[in-house]
């Protein structure tokens, strides 16, 4: 006798305009993406919205989304958490390294504007640290480019 063994399967179709970017798939995150975006996060609603700067974040559940601040929170945002989108960034903010938390870029750029970043690394971050129990991290570092 014959067994057939029947795999489900789902097919996801994403749809978006041509100037909206899809923000996945999403890496895992050792901060939850609401305190490292803190104040920089609004709802797609929200009269400072506009279209390039919305994102999914998988992290509040399937399918929702957030509209960034501005563009600079969104490329970093895009950097952080878009598997494609990493290998074109570098960290332009300061490398942090926390014992519990690992390395943590403060700010990503885009590896085709760097002729144009002044300073090139070291710039004001775009996350908010992390408290750390009052503590700075570990160490700080910059990225070498």
């Amino acid at each position: 006798m014959a067994t057939v063994l029947l795999i489900p399967f789902m097919i996801l179709v994403f749809t978006f305009s041509s100037t909206s970017f899809l923000s996945v798939p999403l890496s895992p995150s050792p901060i939850p993406i609401t305190e490292l975006y803190a104040g920089k996060m609004l709802l797609t609603t929200h009269s400072d919205c506009v279209e390039e700067n919305i994102v999914f974040v998988k992290e509040l559940g399937l399918g929702v989304r957030r509209c960034l601040v501005n563009q600079e929170v969104t490329r970093d945002y895009n950097c952080r958490y878009n598997v494609a989108e990493r290998p074109s960034c570098y960290c332009c903010g300061e490398l942090h390294t926390y014992i519990e938390l690992g390395t943590l870029c403060t700010k990503f750029c885009k590896r085709e504007d760097m002729q144009t970043q002044q300073p090139r690394v070291g710039q004001q971050p775009i996350i908010q640290l992390p408290f750390n129990w009052g503590e700075g991290p570990d160490r700080v570092e910059l990225e070498e480019v």
